[in-house]
């Protein structure tokens, strides 16, 4: 099979924080098969902000709370993972994809990079 691959984009939400789109390519979400055999390039994904692993995610948004993130740049990740909740690899390396979003000393939401 195709190897996957994975990028997220980072959206301003109006009400609050950040919406986040995840683009994949070769991969599909398949949330009722949490916790179940490893089917290759099917399963979820796992949120993290700044190295802290946030929330599996089952589908291509999730909103992130203005109030996960700190005044500042932080680090927003997402990484493929397996039904048992392994991380998909390429050569050792993660699949994953990581942006830097620019947090504002007050306020709930600005801009990503």
């Amino acid at each position: 099979l195709p190897v996957p691959t994975i990028t997220h984009l980072v959206f301003p939400d109006e009400m609050d924080g950040y919406n986040v789109q995840i683009l994949t390519q070769n991969f599909t979400f398949t949330p009722s098969a949490i916790n179940k055999d490893v089917v290759e390039n099917k399963g979820h994904a796992h949120l993290y902000i700044n190295g802290e692993k946030i929330s599996r995610v089952y589908g291509d948004w999730v909103h992130i709370p203005s109030n996960l993130l700190v005044a500042g740049a932080n680090a927003v990740s997402v990484t493929l993972n397996a039904n048992d909740h392994s991380e998909w690899a390429k050569d050792g390396k993660s699949i994953g994809s990581t942006v830097i979003v620019v947090k504002p000393e007050s306020g709930a939401s600005n801009s990503s990079e």
